[in-house]
């Protein structure tokens, strides 16, 4: 199995410290693939004209073949706190999420993470606004998947941390997949958010899920909170995970979420990015 991990390649305090030298460290420390960061929405990918975003994307799709750095996921536009309440808000994200689609296929990836939209907020459970969360979920995702299908991109939603939102769970991510039910739309298994409910395990929601689950994004927590921390380091029982993924047959990137502390020196920050990734092959070590 393939190791990934996620990066901003623009960010100094990331693992865009390397600059073009990225995807050359990225090899060297252990890791094959990379969950490529369009998360912000503020970034230079979407104010870019659409000839700037061809040349560049091509460029860093160059330089990751050079390198031998699959870009196997790319992470679409979202925003914290939620800004998706109003239908101008709403159409804002859906020009940026269509222009992160087309971006994603420019990269050569056929897979994109993305967050549902939260047009209440983070907490909407047990209202009348669920029902209307679900409704606008799917309306918006449909559209969404229109233009995913006409660039060959496939759709991986995401499994949330936010115990008061009805689409946060693998179950009801699941059963919304199920709904779509299109081969371009599938799941990005979160395991740090699973883990906020202390009645869910990644394991089981591995086997929950099956062959729906297209993408990872791997990471230890508390119960509770959303840390992001490096595995080993939280709650999560890894000898589970891995084999609930040796149980589903799961052919996919094993794809850390989770980076050395941005506040370390470089030389230090190398060090833990290559015992990340050892972190990462211990856990996959018999699959």
């Amino acid at each position: 199995m393939k190791i990934g991990i996620s990066a901003i390649t623009y960010a100094r305090d990331d693992y865009g410290r390397f600059g073009e030298n990225l995807y050359k460290k990225l090899k060297e420390h252990g890791y094959s693939c990379l969950d490529y960061q369009m998360a912000d929405t503020n970034s230079w990918i979407y104010s870019s004209s659409p000839e700037e975003l061809h040349t560049r994307l091509l460029h860093e799709k160059e330089l990751a073949l050079d390198a031998g750095i699959e870009i196997s996921q790319v992470h679409g536009p979202w925003r914290s706190p939620p800004k998706d309440s109003s239908e101008e808000d709403r159409n804002e994200r859906m020009e940026k999420m269509k222009k992160s689609i087309q971006a994603t296929a420019l990269l050569g990836c056929k897979n994109w993470v993305i967050h549902p939209i939260m047009p209440y907020g983070r907490t909407d459970i047990n209202t009348e606004n669920a029902q209307k969360t679900w409704d606008m979920n799917l309306v918006f995702m449909r559209e969404l998947l229109e233009t995913a299908k006409e660039y060959d991109v496939t759709i991986c939603l995401e499994n949330m941390p936010f115990p008061e939102f009805s689409l946060s769970t693998p179950a009801d991510i699941l059963k919304f997949v199920q709904t779509v039910d299109d081969d371009h739309f599938k799941i990005c298994l979160d395991t740090g958010h699973v883990s906020v409910f202390q009645h869910l395990s990644p394991g089981n929601a591995i086997r929950e899920l099956g062959d729906e689950i297209r993408t990872l994004h791997v990471h230890d927590n508390q119960w509770g909170m959303d840390l992001h921390l490096m595995p080993y380091s939280g709650i999560i029982d890894w000898d589970d995970f891995a084999k609930a993924l040796k149980d589903i047959h799961f052919k996919g990137v094993f794809s850390l979420e989770t980076i050395p502390s941005r506040k370390l020196p470089t030389p230090l920050f190398e060090e833990m990015s290559i015992i990340l990734a050892k972190i990462a092959k211990e856990i996959i070590k018999d699959i």
